[in-house]
């Protein structure tokens, strides 16, 4: 297959082909961005390379598999003694998160093609198909779409998450709310909405409020809010980030929104936290006014 990179820009309503390509990498080359669509799905073809994301690194060979999500600041490169042939597809759409949220996809960064994977075969015949269609033609059109939902559904096969209502009502609710709480953790600094976790889980909003007020004592809103607020001070004092970059990758849509609830919660704005002394540091850690911080949670989430 050759060289190319296609922008479609093609949407059915639903879902969004927004792009794709395929690239031969040179030694050295690198790709250092962030990323501005929903979500692109890339593949090595050959060679091996170095994924970077979210303050990990991998190691990456042919027929392993790695994906962009909006926002994330990426790094990528391929090894120097084997420089990689990767592919990738660009998707987007209102309802791609429907598709894709009962799948490791969701919340895993990196992923791998078995020997016998089906998912491996359709990636590959659905980026020939789009490196030789035309984005005008109502039949390549067709053909595309049909092309993408047998990917999602051969990628819902491969990598399922099984979470279903039956069992998400059936297990015991301690170990329930305990996979609530891991779900947060590890989605806690993407967009993460309360409906986006009652819907992994399959269980109304209601009932996960019970769960989390039961079991941990707060809202779901305040678990996600105390994680980045956490995530953020390790940032503040442990790096050079501006604020609106820890803003980002905190879960903000901006610095100022960021700022007003760091300030509302640590009684700091971000600029004052990262310049106060350590003695005061240590303090003001231990003295947080709790009934304060609840409050701040109800009115500027």
């Amino acid at each position: 297959m050759k060289s190319f990179w296609k922008h479609l820009a093609l949407d059915n309503g639903e879902l969004t082909l927004i792009e794709a390509g395929l690239q031969k990498f040179v030694p050295h080359q690198m790709n250092n961005y962030r990323v501005r669509h929903e979500a692109v799905l890339h593949v090595v073809l050959d060679g091996a390379g170095i994924y970077k994301v979210n303050h990990q690194t991998y190691e990456l060979k042919a027929r392993d598999g790695f994906i962009l999500k909006k926002n994330q600041q990426v790094f990528y490169t391929p090894k120097a003694d084997q420089p990689w042939t990767i592919a990738w597809i660009g998707l987007g759409g209102k309802n791609l998160h429907h598709y894709l949220r009962n799948t490791t996809l969701a919340n895993q960064d990196v992923y791998k093609f078995e020997e016998d994977s089906l998912a491996w075969v359709e990636m590959l015949n659905f980026i020939a198909l789009l490196s030789n269609s035309d984005p005008t033609s109502q039949l390549d059109y067709l053909r595309a779409f049909s092309r993408l939902y047998q990917l999602l559904l051969t990628i819902n096969h491969e990598f399922a998450v099984y979470q279903t209502r039956q069992n998400s009502y059936t297990i015991p609710e301690a170990n329930l709310a305990e996979k609530i709480y891991e779900f947060i953790y590890e989605n806690f600094l993407t967009n993460l909405s309360i409906t986006q976790i009652a819907d992994h889980f399959d269980i109304s909003r209601n009932y996960l409020f019970k769960l989390c007020k039961e079991y941990y004592g707060q809202s779901p809103k305040n678990m996600i809010q105390e994680l980045r607020m956490n995530q953020a001070v390790q940032l503040l004092r442990g790096s050079t980030m501006q604020v609106k970059e820890i803003a980002s990758i905190v879960g903000y849509k901006d610095a100022f929104s960021f700022s007003k609830m760091f300030s509302k919660y640590y009684h700091y704005s971000p600029t004052q936290f990262r310049q106060m002394g350590e003695d005061i540091y240590d303090e003001m850690l231990f003295t947080i006014d709790e009934t304060l911080r609840k409050k701040s949670f109800k009115k500027y989430y």
